[in-house]
């Protein structure tokens, strides 16, 4: 099997792992030694398949640079539609996913929020991203005359 087809097959066993330690374990000692520190957590391994990833298909093929540095539509289609391109993507989403994902929890426990509805959001963080981050973002907004987090900078 070619390096993209091992880093794909490698970041989705390696996934599923840690969203299952961030949704039904987030308060274990384990769950917290992962992903405690910001700059040394699962997301950052995903970074690196992600190099693994990109970089060669950039040597590979410089039309790749190009549709990067300056993408169009089809130009993006046609990069996603390749092996290379559809696990490198792939890789991207669980990255940045992981990462949004593990941010959610980190700010959850120095909130001291309750798992029990963070842990669905995680969820739909995994699934869909964006909109589970958003979600996240909006309960958080809602239930904070509650909860009254320290974090927010714009508050008195």
């Amino acid at each position: 099997m070619n390096l993209p087809g091992r880093l794909f097959e490698w970041a989705n066993l390696l996934v599923l792992p840690c969203w299952a330690l961030l949704v039904f374990l987030p308060r274990a000692t384990v769950t917290r030694r992962l992903f405690g520190h910001p700059r040394w957590a699962p997301p950052h391994l995903f970074a690196l398949f992600y190099g693994l990833a990109v970089v060669p298909a950039v040597l590979a093929d410089p039309a790749v640079l190009s549709v990067l540095l300056r993408p169009t539509l089809p130009g993006v289609q046609a990069l996603l539609g390749s092996p290379r391109g559809a696990s490198a993507g792939w890789i991207h989403y669980l990255c940045f996913d992981l990462f949004i994902g593990a941010l959610v929890w980190r700010t959850a426990l120095r909130r001291g929020q309750s798992f029990a509805w963070v842990s669905p959001l995680l969820i739909l963080v995994l699934m869909v991203g964006p909109l589970g981050w958003l979600s996240y973002e909006a309960v958080s907004w809602i239930t904070a005359s509650r909860t009254d987090g320290p974090d927010d900078p714009g508050r008195a």
